[in-house]
């Protein structure tokens, strides 16, 4: 019997390969395609939360560094997504494209460098507008309390008795300085109230500030370094095939 060798290109011939190419290529091109509609969202999501700008507005520019910073994640993503696979298996088009993303990263990155002693400065300014706001707010209460100290004070015993009267209450039991007393005694415990009330905001309004200054600063940060780090990793991307 005369054995028919066989050849080595039939040995490695896949017999599930489609004519389209190999598994490798049609998965990076998913992933590039699904990449590419992940910039597309969040351009369009960032486009949403910048316009309309209202800049020097320190409230504005705080939440939307927050609403950035949160987002990060999803260009991160689809940039790391397109640039999979470096030049195997591009269209032409998508050469530039990946030198222009490139050159994006790093534009991004110093964007996000520059939001963190923006919401440094964002952060000091709400909180003196938050201390204003309760200041004035406490200083309203204290003149309505003083105004009705100064009623109070002028008001004649006869009105005093009138007023228990029509409060179903005995005058005898009570005389006019007692009920005085009384009054002007409820106000001074609504004064500490108050400043009670003062502090405990304050403080809840202090703690809150902080937190997402922190949160929203170092997510800044960390975004800022990973687009820069993208931009670096990608320089064939920018250099082209034929200098590499």
């Amino acid at each position: 019997m005369t054995l028919v060798p066989i050849k080595s290109s039939e040995k490695s011939k896949n017999p599930f390969a489609e004519p389209g190419g190999d598994l490798s290529g049609r998965s990076a091109r998913a992933l590039r395609c699904v990449g590419y509609g992940l910039l597309l969202l969040s351009l369009l999501d960032w486009i949403v939360i910048v316009f309309p700008p209202q800049l020097m507005d320190p409230a504005w520019e705080f939440q939307t560094i927050g609403a950035l910073v949160e987002r990060v994640p999803v260009p991160l993503i689809g940039l790391a997504m397109v640039f999979y696979g470096e030049f195997q298996q591009r269209s032409r088009w998508e050469s530039p494209t990946l030198k222009g993303l490139s050159w994006l990263s790093f534009a991004l990155g110093l964007l996000f460098f520059a939001l963190v002693p923006l919401g440094v400065i964002d952060t000091s300014r709400l909180l003196e507008q938050s201390d204003r706001q309760l200041a004035n707010s406490y200083e309203q209460q204290l003149a309505q309390v003083k105004q009705v100290e100064e009623r109070l004070s002028k008001t004649e015993p006869s009105e005093i008795n009138k007023f228990l009267q029509d409060q179903g209450v005995d005058p005898g039991k009570l005389t006019p300085e007692d009920v005085r007393k009384q009054a002007l005694g409820e106000i001074q415990a609504a004064k500490g109230r108050s400043q009670i009330q003062l502090e405990a905001e304050k403080k809840n309004r202090l703690r809150s500030l902080l937190e997402n200054s922190v949160k929203w600063n170092l997510g800044a940060a960390i975004g800022g370094a990973c687009f820069v780090y993208l931009w670096r990793v990608t320089r064939w991307a920018r250099v082209g095939r034929r200098r590499r």
